[in-house]
């Protein structure tokens, strides 16, 4: 049910089955210009969430047959995303208060004689956590997107330079976008001007038969106007960013869905500037091919354009000095469009030594790449009260696969700063690794602010406790 008008700005879903508190909640929560939807039960609530995400859930804790925990525990067993939500419930109970935190719920609150109005300020400020979670979430799933298509073009870079045979280097592109770059499927197609037709010639990944009788041709008509036809016939990259809507996908549309494709780029190859194949990559996400995407793989067209020329003119030195200098410049577009340190370290006698650090440390932490390069200087940054965790926990990173540590370390300004730092071992390799700190300073003072506000209220809420026999408002931060 829909109750109020939605700005933009996502929606609350309120969960009660009790049509009377279900409205004063409502109402309560009015002042926020957030759009309203209610769920009366389990049922209502799963079919809600399969095809919507709410900003935040409000979830009473006991339904007919079914408690909120149990309700949480099925979402995940289906599958279906858990919003951020707060715990609602009659019963002034601790252990459902801890159980609830277990669950995931940002918050908890009790129906009191206080409960409607300590509701607004408990929803406003979950809203505002979810927020910066959902945001550092984004941030660290756009840097693990762009350092795969890195490592994408990098390979392919790489590929480029080594192979002096052609069918070699198409063969090798197409295991590398799978491999390295995580598509779900990579072909390339090779035009016959006699049968008008473009033919697939080399694949990769999860084709399942797609290319069998796949039907591309060159001449005007249905058969033309999919992102491969555009592409030969355009000389320029052409994308589909949701292949179950885009009508030019009609002739393939019902193959590709039952494979998993749900979005699409066609890359042209040139020799001597003329389109003479066409790289095609499958993902498994809609919307995968945003500009920035686009703009790095833009950058394979012109490298193995120019690797299918050096093979043609045996020009192999040429083409290699030109390639190296635009992996240069695609870290360098990495290192700008994401706000993170990059390391490369090496593991040696139980310790992370740092060997290559990424050119953006000025803006993060105000120190130079030489000054972090310095040994020593972890050692000097780190907070005290933080060192002998992080090192204790680093040191059999390599054994184990991967490590994410939140820690402070000091700025050149000598302010504080919160990072997270993600270490994941190089495959192949026993002591080498490669890291990114990510800073997590404004959320960890917002949880902080969070966190005095809740237990003023809760010292607040003691105090009538005793005075009234009221029940306690119980938070995240004050339970754990």
């Amino acid at each position: 049910m829909t109750d109020h008008k939605n700005n933009g700005e996502g929606f609350i879903l309120i969960v009660e089955d009790d049509q009377g508190t279900s409205e004063l909640e409502a109402q309560r929560l009015e002042p926020l210009g957030l759009e309203i939807r209610r769920a009366s039960g389990p049922a209502e609530t799963i079919e809600i969430l399969k095809s919507s995400r709410p900003g935040l859930m409000l979830l009473d804790y006991s339904f007919p047959g079914m408690n909120a925990i149990e309700l949480i525990n099925r979402l995940k067993a289906d599958s279906v995303q858990v919003p951020p939500f707060i715990m609602v419930t009659g019963r002034g109970d601790e252990a459902v208060a801890v159980a609830s935190m277990k669950a995931g719920a940002l918050d908890y609150i009790v129906k009191d004689a206080a409960f409607l109005g300590n509701l607004f300020p408990t929803v406003k400020k979950a809203l505002e956590k979810a927020a910066l979670q959902l945001k550092l979430k984004k941030a660290e799933e756009g840097l693990h997107k762009n350092l795969r298509l890195y490592n994408f073009l990098a390979q392919v870079n790489s590929a480029a330079v080594r192979e002096k045979d052609k069918k070699k280097l198409y063969a090798e592109i197409c295991n590398i976008a799978v491999s390295a770059g995580g598509f779900r499927m990579a072909w390339i197609g090779v035009p016959d001007k006699d049968a008008e037709r473009v033919f697939p010639r080399f694949s990769a990944g999860f084709v399942d038969g797609y290319l069998d009788s796949i039907k591309i041709t060159l001449s005007e008509g249905p058969y033309s106007k999919g992102p491969t036809g555009a592409a030969l016939s355009s000389g320029r990259l052409d994308k589909v960013s949701d292949i179950s809507t885009d009508p030019r996908m009609e002739p393939w549309r019902e193959a590709a869905h039952k494979r998993g494709y749900r979005s699409s780029a066609a890359i042209p190859l040139k020799e001597n500037g003329r389109p003479v194949a066409v790289l095609n990559i499958y993902s498994g996400e809609t919307d995968f091919f945003t500009d920035d995407e686009q703009k790095l793989l833009a950058e394979i067209e012109g490298d193995i354009s120019l690797a299918l020329d050096a093979i043609s003119l045996e020009e192999k030195h040429r083409a290699s000095q030109v390639v190296l200098e635009r992996t240069a410049r695609q870290l360098y577009y990495i290192m700008e469009v994401n706000p993170a340190i990059l390391f490369t370290l090496r593991a040696a006698g139980g310790r992370l030594m740092p060997e290559w650090v990424s050119g953006n440390t000025q803006a993060l932490l105000g120190y130079d790449t030489i000054e972090i390069l310095t040994p020593g200087w972890f050692d000097k940054v780190i907070h005290p009260q933080d060192k002998e965790r992080v090192l204790a926990g680093q040191a059999p990173t390599p054994d184990k696969g991967g490590l994410t540590q939140d820690f402070r370390v000091k700025r050149e300004d000598g302010s504080w700063a919160w990072i997270r730092s993600q270490l994941r071992p190089v495959p192949g390799t026993t002591n080498e690794l490669i890291s990114s700190w990510t800073d997590i300073t404004q959320l960890k003072e917002a949880e902080a602010r969070i966190q005095e506000l809740l237990s003023r209220e809760a010292r607040n809420k003691t105090g009538q406790k005793n005075n009234t026999g009221g029940s306690t408002l119980f938070s995240q931060e004050n339970i754990l």
